[in-house]
């Protein structure tokens, strides 16, 4: 199914981009800190603060695919397949 509003794809593509930026950035900051079990204290309110930051893009993708979806009267996981694949992510394995 193609989706008839590109502006729409557009902007659900640029979302997902600062979603997957957010998550990138999120493991950059666990790799540098290491093993949580040995974090102090202020490593744990920099990844809390890291991850309430994360939230946000996450949210707005989630929230834009749902009404887009509905809007469109498409399924939301047809919808984010198609953003998904527009974006160039490749499937994985257990999407087909």
């Amino acid at each position: 199914m193609k989706i008839e509003h590109s502006d729409v794809l557009d902007e659900l593509v640029e979302l997902l981009e600062a979603s997957d930026e957010a998550h990138a950035g999120l493991m950059r900051l666990q790799e540098e800190l290491g093993n949580a079990a040995q974090w102090t204290d202020e490593q744990h309110v920099t990844w809390r603060d890291a991850w309430e930051d994360a939230r946000e893009p996450w949210w707005l993708l989630d929230t834009a695919l749902e009404q887009y979806a509905e809007d469109l009267g498409m399924e939301r996981d047809d919808l984010e397949a198609l953003v998904k694949e527009a974006a160039g992510h490749a499937p994985l394995p257990d999407e087909g």
